[in-house]
C-alpha cells in the first residue's frame, strides 16, 4: 500500500487561507485556486495561488498577453497588492497570479483546489441569518 501523503498547509494556515481566498473571491467575483506544490504534500518553497480568469474578462481587465503578464502595469499592481494581502494576513509566503484560462489550462494542466469558499462569504446562506433569540443585544 503507498504511504498516504498529508496534504495543505495545516492549520490554521489553511483556514487563514480560505480567507483569503474569500477576499479575492469578494474583488474578483471568482474564487482563486491552491494549486502547486502546498496542494500535494508538506514541503513546499511557497503556496502558489492562482486567480484564474475567463479569457473575456482577462481581457476586460486589461492584463496584457497572457504569456508575459509581468510587462503589464495593471497585472503588476494586483499581483503584488494581492500577494502583499495573502502574505500578511496567512504568514505563509504567498505566490499570488493571475491567469488567463485559455493560457492556464494549457500551460498548467494539473490540479487546481478553490480556495475562499468560507459560507461566512457566501450571500445569504441559509444559517447565516440569526433569528430573534439568538441576536446580540
Amino acid at each position: 500500500m503507498a504511504e498516504q501523503i498529508e496534504v495543505g498547509v495545516g492549520m490554521p494556515y489553511a483556514l487563514l487561507l480560505d480567507e483569503f481566498g474569500s477576499q479575492v473571491w469578494s474583488a474578483f467575483g471568482q474564487p482563486p485556486y491552491l494549486v502547486g506544490s502546498a496542494l500535494h504534500g508538506k514541503t513546499w518553497r511557497d503556496v502558489d495561488v492562482r486567480l484564474i480568469m475567463s479569457d473575456d474578462d482577462y481581457e476586460r481587465w486589461e492584463l496584457g498577453d497572457p504569456k508575459h503578464p509581468h510587462q503589464n502595469a495593471r497585472w503588476i499592481s494586483l499581483v503584488l497588492a494581492y500577494w502583499a494581502l495573502g502574505t500578511a494576513l496567512t504568514g505563509l509566503p504567498v505566490d499570488f497570479q493571475i491567469q488567463q484560462q485559455t493560457w492556464a489550462n494549457i500551460t498548467y494542466p494539473g490540479a487546481r483546489s478553490a480556495i475562499g469558499t468560507v459560507p461566512l462569504r457566501f450571500v445569504d446562506p441559509p444559517d447565516a441569518k440569526l433569528t430573534a433569540s439568538e441576536e446580540v443585544r
